[in-house]
C-alpha cells in the first residue's frame, strides 16, 4: 500500500491507497493560512503515521499545486502556500524515513488518471484541470512529460488573447483568466451588476457569494440564455487553447477534469464547433475529449502512484 498527499492551499488530503487503486482511509490537514513548511510537513507526517498504524510505507508521493522541481522535490514556488524554494521531500523524509516523490499537482492528476481510467493502447493524451487555477499534466509516449525544468504542462498560462484580462501570473490573455472559476464569477457578477438579464439577478441580489461555475451551470441548463452565452465563452476560450496542443502535441485523448469540467456538454459543444474550424482536420479528427470520472480523487491517487 501507498500513500498518496494531494496539497493545495486549503487542504492537504492524505490518502492510503490499496489495491485497485482504491482509497482504504484519508486524513485531512489545514493549509490555509500560509503555514510554516516544518509545522505543515510534521502535521501531514503525523496524519501518514495514523493511517498506516505501525507498519512502514513503501512510497509517500506529493502533488503540490506550484512550479515543482520534482528531480529534487523541491517547490520552488506555490502562490497558494506562500512558499518559496522548499525542500519538501528532505523535509518529509527525514519526518518519516522513507522514500518521498513530489510532483505538480496537475501532473500527478495526469498520472493516475492515465493509470486508472486510460486504455492501455493510448499513450499520448493532455489531462487539462479546471478548478480556481488551469493546470496541466502531459504523458507522451506513456511517460509523464516534464520538459527541461520540470515545468511543462501550464497550459492555464498559454495566453490566447495578449490584449485579454490581467492574469495573476503577470501577463495578459492567459487561458485562465477566461476559463478559471474565479474569472468566470467575476465576470458574471460585473454583467449582472450593470444589469445583465439573467434568472442569476435574484441570487446576487439574495446572496452574492452562493454564486459559482455550479450554479451558472444550473441556471444555463434551465434555459437562461446568458448563462448559456457564458459558457459558450468558456468553450470557445477551451477549443482556441487545445486546438493549438493538438497540433503541438497531436494526442489521442484529451480529458476534462476539476470543477468547472462538471458543466459539461455545456462546454463540450462550444469547445468542439471551436475545433471544427481548425484546418488541419487529421489530428483534430484522432483527438477524444472526456470529461473524468472520480475527479475528487484522482489527485491523490495519482501521487500515491508517482
Amino acid at each position: 500500500m501507498n500513500l498518496g498527499i494531494d496539497l493545495g492551499g486549503t487542504s492537504a488530503k492524505i490518502a492510503l491507497v490499496g489495491p485497485g487503486y482504491k482509497i482504504i482511509e484519508q486524513r485531512f490537514v489545514v493549509t490555509a493560512g500560509f503555514p510554516s513548511p516544518s509545522v505543515l510537513a510534521r502535521q501531514m507526517s503525523d496524519a501518514c503515521r495514523e493511517l498506516l498504524r505501525g507498519k512502514k510505507a513503501a512510497h509517500i508521493g506529493i502533488g503540490v499545486a506550484g512550479d515543482i522541481d520534482s528531480a529534487r522535490g523541491i517547490v520552488r514556488v506555490s502562490p497558494n502556500l506562500g512558499w518559496k524554494r522548499v525542500p519538501l521531500k528532505r523535509l518529509m523524509e527525514r519526518f518519516l524515513h522513507c522514500r518521498v516523490s513530489v510532483e505538480n499537482d496537475a501532473k500527478a492528476a495526469a498520472w493516475g488518471l492515465y493509470r486508472t481510467q486510460v486504455s492501455p493502447s493510448v499513450k499520448n493524451l493532455l489531462v487539462l484541470t479546471l478548478g480556481t487555477g488551469v493546470g496541466g499534466g502531459i504523458i507522451l509516449n506513456g511517460s509523464v512529460y516534464r520538459g527541461a525544468t520540470g515545468s511543462a504542462g501550464e497550459i492555464g498560462h498559454m495566453i490566447i488573447n495578449e490584449n485579454g484580462p490581467l492574469c495573476n501570473c503577470g501577463n495578459r490573455g492567459c487561458l485562465e483568466t477566461f476559463v478559471g472559476a474565479p474569472h468566470i464569477t467575476r465576470k458574471v457578477r460585473e454583467d449582472l451588476e450593470r444589469g445583465q438579464a439573467s434568472s442569476l439577478q435574484s441570487l446576487v441580489r439574495e446572496n452574492p457569494d452562493q454564486l459559482s461555475p455550479y450554479m451558472l451551470a444550473v441556471a444555463a441548463n434551465n434555459g437562461d440564455a446568458y448563462a448559456q452565452s457564458v459558457w459558450e465563452g468558456v468553450g470557445h476560450a477551451l477549443g482556441v487553447a487545445l486546438g493549438n496542443f493538438v497540433y503541438l502535441f497531436n494526442p489521442e485523448m484529451i480529458y476534462l477534469t476539476g470543477g468547472v469540467s462538471q458543466a459539461n456538454r455545456l462546454i463540450l459543444t462550444p469547445l468542439w464547433q471551436t475545433l471544427k474550424t481548425r484546418t488541419f482536420k487529421t489530428p483534430i479528427g484522432a483527438v477524444q475529449i472526456k470529461t473524468a470520472r472520480g475527479a475528487a480523487h484522482i489527485g491523490v491517487i495519482g501521487a500515491s502512484l508517482l
